[in-house]
């Protein structure tokens, strides 16, 4: 079968791939074609097979259903497959923001506390936060040196829920103060979410002071928004330096020195 003429794959080429119809007058005038040229070329392509024909002042004219390009799908944003994959992005968070206010003689420390992968979490009493941080803070005019544990519990987009608040919240038996980081996938920030799961894990995490922060992938980079401030709490101090025992053997002589 002969190629088809130029003019035949100038009007193929300009009509709706999505299949809509176009008026013949229409189209021939943005392609600046006369008419006898024009309806040449049209009818090269009806025998084809190519187009397909409407009614209506002057006709008009569209891709035969074979030739008619889908619809393109919205890219769906997928979140992390394992919520292992968020521990360090979370850390650098915290290392970046944090670390630079506690120069020399004051101290931070931010280790992964999860529970190593392929084992069950123990209930009960120490249950292990995702990342742990310590620090130290001294005063020019205070005696005190201040010491405090922040615990980080980060959850995926689709493990966003009420029961994250809750085992979160668990941590204030130990810790000072906590945080939830969740996967965000949504275009709207969590605060502005209409999701009604949503609203109810901001409403209990303002009921048991758990601070929330987003974490939404950019273009391959992970933007991090502090939705709640979390309210600092008063830990069993017997509970709090347990814990600190367990989960920060490796930087015991450093902690002394900053206490010393």
């Amino acid at each position: 079968m002969a190629e088809l003429s130029e003019s035949a794959k100038k009007i193929l080429e300009a009509l709706p791939k999505d299949g809509s119809m176009i008026g013949n007058t229409a189209l021939r005038k943005r392609l600046g074609m006369d008419a006898a040229g024009f309806f040449q070329a049209k009818r090269e392509l009806e025998e084809r097979g190519k187009v397909v024909t409407g009614r209506g002042r002057g006709g008009s004219i569209g891709l035969a259903a074979e030739f008619i390009e889908p619809p393109s799908q919205p890219s769906r944003v997928e979140g992390v497959k394992n919520e292992s994959e968020l521990y360090d992005p979370i850390k650098k968070y915290f290392d970046e923001n944090w670390a630079p206010n506690y120069i020399q003689p004051n101290y931070y420390c931010c280790v992964k506390t999860a529970t190593p992968k392929g084992r069950k979490r123990k209930t009960g009493l120490w249950l292990r936060p995702d990342i742990s941080i310590l620090t130290v803070s001294r005063y020019e005019f205070l005696p005190t040196k201040d010491i405090e544990v922040t615990t980080v519990e980060a959850k995926r987009y689709s493990d966003a829920t009420p029961q994250a608040v809750f085992e979160t919240a668990s941590q204030s038996k130990f810790a000072h103060q906590a945080y939830l980081v969740i996967e965000w996938l949504e275009e709207t920030d969590m605060d502005d979410s209409e999701k009604e799961s949503i609203k109810r894990i901001l409403k209990e995490a303002q009921r048991f002071g758990v601070g929330i922060i987003q974490m939404k992938n950019v273009s391959g980079r992970w933007d991090f928004r502090e939705i709640l401030e979390p309210e600092r709490q008063k830990p069993d101090p017997d509970d709090c330096n347990t814990f600190i025992e367990q989960n920060f053997k490796q930087y015991h002589p450093q902690i002394r020195a900053a206490l010393a």
